[in-house]
Protein backbone atom coordinates (compact mmCIF):
# COMPACT_ATOMS: atom_id res chain seq x y z
CA UNK A 1 0.00 0.00 0.00
CA UNK A 2 0.87 3.39 -0.50
CA UNK A 3 2.90 5.43 2.21
CA UNK A 4 2.29 9.17 1.12
CA UNK A 5 -0.64 10.72 2.84
CA UNK A 6 -2.36 12.04 -0.62
CA UNK A 7 -4.39 10.67 -2.97
CA UNK A 8 -3.13 9.65 -6.76
CA UNK A 9 -4.09 12.18 -9.34
CA UNK A 10 -6.47 10.09 -10.67
CA UNK A 11 -8.36 9.74 -7.24
CA UNK A 12 -7.95 13.26 -6.53
CA UNK A 13 -9.23 13.97 -10.50
CA UNK A 14 -12.25 11.69 -9.47
CA UNK A 15 -12.78 13.42 -6.08
CA UNK A 16 -13.13 16.33 -7.34
CA UNK A 17 -15.09 15.97 -10.87
CA UNK A 18 -18.10 17.58 -9.50
CA UNK A 19 -16.23 20.60 -8.80
CA UNK A 20 -15.15 21.43 -12.27
CA UNK A 21 -16.54 24.15 -14.78
CA UNK A 22 -19.45 22.53 -15.89
CA UNK A 23 -19.91 24.25 -19.60
CA UNK A 24 -23.24 23.85 -21.27
CA UNK A 25 -22.57 24.88 -25.00
CA UNK A 26 -19.45 24.08 -26.73
CA UNK A 27 -16.60 26.65 -25.57
CA UNK A 28 -14.41 28.85 -27.88
CA UNK A 29 -11.20 27.22 -28.67
CA UNK A 30 -9.21 29.60 -26.53
CA UNK A 31 -11.59 29.24 -23.36
CA UNK A 32 -11.75 25.45 -24.09
CA UNK A 33 -7.64 25.25 -23.58
CA UNK A 34 -7.67 28.27 -20.30
CA UNK A 35 -10.74 25.45 -19.08
CA UNK A 36 -8.22 22.77 -19.49
CA UNK A 37 -5.38 24.84 -17.93
CA UNK A 38 -7.01 25.59 -14.36
CA UNK A 39 -8.49 22.57 -13.67
CA UNK A 40 -4.61 21.22 -13.72
CA UNK A 41 -3.94 24.08 -11.62
CA UNK A 42 -7.46 23.69 -9.74
CA UNK A 43 -5.92 20.01 -8.98
CA UNK A 44 -2.64 21.36 -7.88
CA UNK A 45 -3.95 23.68 -5.47
CA UNK A 46 -6.20 21.21 -3.83
CA UNK A 47 -3.57 18.54 -3.63
CA UNK A 48 -1.34 21.53 -1.63
CA UNK A 49 -4.07 22.57 0.54
CA UNK A 50 -4.64 18.96 1.44
CA UNK A 51 -1.37 18.22 2.12
CA UNK A 52 -0.72 21.25 4.28
CA UNK A 53 0.05 21.04 7.86
CA UNK A 54 0.45 17.14 7.71
CA UNK A 55 4.02 16.50 8.60
CA UNK A 56 6.26 14.06 6.52
CA UNK A 57 7.58 12.87 9.45
CA UNK A 58 3.65 11.29 10.67
CA UNK A 59 3.49 10.32 6.73
CA UNK A 60 6.66 7.75 7.41
CA UNK A 61 6.06 6.91 10.94
CA UNK A 62 6.21 2.95 9.85
CA UNK A 63 9.09 3.75 7.38
CA UNK A 64 11.71 0.36 7.45
CA UNK A 65 9.57 -0.89 9.98
CA UNK A 66 9.39 -4.95 10.35
CA UNK A 67 6.19 -6.38 11.60
CA UNK A 68 5.54 -10.44 11.45
CA UNK A 69 2.62 -11.90 9.96
CA UNK A 70 1.58 -15.39 9.47
CA UNK A 71 5.06 -16.11 10.60
CA UNK A 72 6.94 -13.99 8.27
CA UNK A 73 8.83 -10.48 8.24
CA UNK A 74 7.21 -8.31 6.31
CA UNK A 75 7.54 -4.40 5.49
CA UNK A 76 4.82 -2.62 7.73
CA UNK A 77 4.30 -0.16 4.85
CA UNK A 78 3.31 -3.56 2.09
CA UNK A 79 0.51 -4.13 4.63
CA UNK A 80 -0.33 -0.75 6.05
CA UNK A 81 -1.21 2.74 4.54
CA UNK A 82 -0.92 5.90 6.39
CA UNK A 83 -2.23 9.29 6.09
CA UNK A 84 -1.23 11.95 8.37
CA UNK A 85 -3.80 14.87 9.46
CA UNK A 86 -2.93 17.88 11.59
CA UNK A 87 -4.86 16.54 14.60
CA UNK A 88 -4.55 12.98 13.94
CA UNK A 89 -2.56 9.89 11.78
CA UNK A 90 -5.12 7.44 10.26
CA UNK A 91 -3.36 3.82 9.62
CA UNK A 92 -5.51 0.90 7.97
CA UNK A 93 -4.84 -2.73 7.15
CA UNK A 94 -7.46 -5.48 6.27
CA UNK A 95 -5.15 -7.47 8.27
CA UNK A 96 -5.72 -7.93 12.16
CA UNK A 97 -2.61 -9.50 12.86
CA UNK A 98 -0.91 -7.02 11.02
CA UNK A 99 -2.51 -3.53 12.91
CA UNK A 100 -1.76 -5.96 16.33
CA UNK A 101 1.91 -5.34 15.39
CA UNK A 102 1.90 -1.91 14.22
CA UNK A 103 -0.06 -1.18 17.43
CA UNK A 104 2.96 -2.51 19.36
CA UNK A 105 5.11 -0.27 17.66
CA UNK A 106 3.24 2.34 18.18
CA UNK A 107 2.98 1.78 21.80
CA UNK A 108 6.32 0.95 22.50
CA UNK A 109 8.52 2.74 19.59
CA UNK A 110 6.66 5.46 18.91
CA UNK A 111 5.61 6.62 22.26
CA UNK A 112 1.82 7.02 21.40
CA UNK A 113 -0.52 7.15 24.21
CA UNK A 114 -4.11 7.78 22.80
CA UNK A 115 -4.72 4.84 19.94
CA UNK A 116 -7.60 3.53 19.03
CA UNK A 117 -8.74 0.94 16.67
CA UNK A 118 -11.95 0.26 14.40
CA UNK A 119 -11.85 -3.66 13.86
CA UNK A 120 -14.88 -3.20 11.48
CA UNK A 121 -13.29 -0.49 9.70
CA UNK A 122 -9.69 -2.03 9.72
CA UNK A 123 -8.60 1.58 11.29
CA UNK A 124 -6.17 2.54 13.56
CA UNK A 125 -6.17 6.31 14.93
CA UNK A 126 -3.44 7.97 16.64
CA UNK A 127 -4.52 11.54 18.37
CA UNK A 128 -1.69 13.59 18.21
CA UNK A 129 -1.19 16.35 20.36
CA UNK A 130 -3.00 19.63 19.93
CA UNK A 131 -0.96 22.93 18.36
CA UNK A 132 -0.43 25.87 20.16
CA UNK A 133 -2.23 29.24 18.67
CA UNK A 134 1.00 30.29 17.66
CA UNK A 135 1.86 27.32 15.54
CA UNK A 136 -2.26 27.81 14.24
CA UNK A 137 -1.96 30.96 13.20
CA UNK A 138 1.40 30.61 11.50
CA UNK A 139 -0.29 27.20 9.47
CA UNK A 140 -3.36 29.57 8.86
CA UNK A 141 -0.99 32.20 7.14
CA UNK A 142 0.09 29.37 5.30
CA UNK A 143 -2.71 28.39 3.80
CA UNK A 144 -3.55 32.21 2.92
CA UNK A 145 -0.35 32.42 0.89
CA UNK A 146 -1.28 29.01 -0.91
CA UNK A 147 -4.89 30.44 -2.16
CA UNK A 148 -3.11 34.19 -3.01
CA UNK A 149 -0.80 32.17 -5.09
CA UNK A 150 -3.56 30.44 -6.79
CA UNK A 151 -5.24 33.72 -7.77
CA UNK A 152 -2.17 35.19 -9.32
CA UNK A 153 -1.29 31.66 -11.22
CA UNK A 154 -5.12 31.99 -12.54
CA UNK A 155 -4.44 35.92 -13.53
CA UNK A 156 -1.30 35.02 -15.11
CA UNK A 157 -3.44 32.61 -17.06
CA UNK A 158 -5.50 34.59 -17.77
CA UNK A 159 -3.23 37.30 -19.59
CA UNK A 160 -1.64 34.95 -21.28
CA UNK A 161 -5.14 33.70 -23.17
CA UNK A 162 -6.17 36.93 -23.11
CA UNK A 163 -2.85 37.82 -25.35
CA UNK A 164 -3.27 34.57 -27.14
CA UNK A 165 -7.32 36.40 -28.26
CA UNK A 166 -5.58 40.06 -29.56
CA UNK A 167 -3.16 38.11 -31.55
CA UNK A 168 -5.88 35.98 -33.08
CA UNK A 169 -7.93 39.14 -33.82
CA UNK A 170 -4.74 40.51 -35.74
CA UNK A 171 -4.24 37.91 -37.48
CA UNK A 172 -7.43 37.30 -38.05
CA UNK A 173 -7.42 33.79 -36.91
CA UNK A 174 -10.59 35.21 -34.71
CA UNK A 175 -13.36 37.75 -35.67
CA UNK A 176 -14.64 40.20 -33.07
CA UNK A 177 -17.87 38.69 -32.10
CA UNK A 178 -16.21 35.38 -31.28
CA UNK A 179 -13.26 36.95 -29.17
CA UNK A 180 -15.82 38.68 -26.91
CA UNK A 181 -17.66 35.34 -26.68
CA UNK A 182 -14.00 33.66 -25.52
CA UNK A 183 -13.58 36.58 -23.06
CA UNK A 184 -16.45 36.34 -21.68
CA UNK A 185 -16.11 31.91 -20.66
CA UNK A 186 -12.84 32.79 -19.67
CA UNK A 187 -14.60 34.75 -17.13
CA UNK A 188 -16.91 32.78 -15.72
CA UNK A 189 -14.14 29.67 -16.21
CA UNK A 190 -12.32 32.34 -13.51
CA UNK A 191 -15.49 33.20 -11.51
CA UNK A 192 -16.22 29.49 -10.93
CA UNK A 193 -12.86 28.07 -10.01
CA UNK A 194 -11.86 31.24 -7.81
CA UNK A 195 -15.35 30.22 -5.40
CA UNK A 196 -14.46 26.91 -5.11
CA UNK A 197 -11.08 27.73 -4.36
CA UNK A 198 -11.82 30.05 -1.97
CA UNK A 199 -14.28 27.88 -0.18
CA UNK A 200 -11.68 25.06 0.21
CA UNK A 201 -9.66 27.96 1.53
CA UNK A 202 -12.23 28.54 4.19
CA UNK A 203 -12.86 24.88 5.07
CA UNK A 204 -8.99 24.10 5.65
CA UNK A 205 -8.71 27.42 7.42
CA UNK A 206 -11.65 27.23 10.15
CA UNK A 207 -10.38 23.96 10.66
CA UNK A 208 -6.90 25.32 11.64
CA UNK A 209 -7.74 28.23 13.55
CA UNK A 210 -11.44 26.74 14.89
CA UNK A 211 -13.25 29.30 17.24
CA UNK A 212 -10.97 32.09 16.13
CA UNK A 213 -11.87 31.78 12.42
CA UNK A 214 -13.34 34.97 11.67
CA UNK A 215 -14.89 36.56 8.02
CA UNK A 216 -15.62 40.22 7.89
CA UNK A 217 -16.07 40.70 4.26
CA UNK A 218 -20.00 39.99 3.67
CA UNK A 219 -19.92 38.60 0.51
CA UNK A 220 -17.30 36.44 1.76
CA UNK A 221 -19.88 35.63 5.03
CA UNK A 222 -22.21 34.81 2.08
CA UNK A 223 -19.77 32.04 0.28
CA UNK A 224 -19.04 30.79 3.32
CA UNK A 225 -22.47 29.54 3.96
CA UNK A 226 -21.49 26.80 1.27
CA UNK A 227 -18.44 25.67 2.80
CA UNK A 228 -20.21 22.32 3.62
CA UNK A 229 -20.56 21.61 0.05
CA UNK A 230 -16.81 21.34 -0.32
CA UNK A 231 -15.99 19.77 3.43
CA UNK A 232 -15.51 16.25 2.27
CA UNK A 233 -12.71 17.10 -0.40
CA UNK A 234 -10.38 17.50 2.72
CA UNK A 235 -11.57 14.76 4.46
Amino acid sequence: MSENASMDEEELENLLENFFFKKNTELMSYSDSFESRMRDRFITYVKEIREAGTSEENNQILRNAKIIVKKKSRRAMDLVNVQAFIDRIELRSSDAEARTAVIKILKEEKNFKQIDENVDDGLITVKLPKMDLEKRFELADFIESKFKNYQKNVMMVKNQSMQQIRAGLQNEFIFGPDAAKASKEIEKIIAHYIKTAKLIFFVKHKSILRNQFKLTDEDDIILARKMSTVAHILD
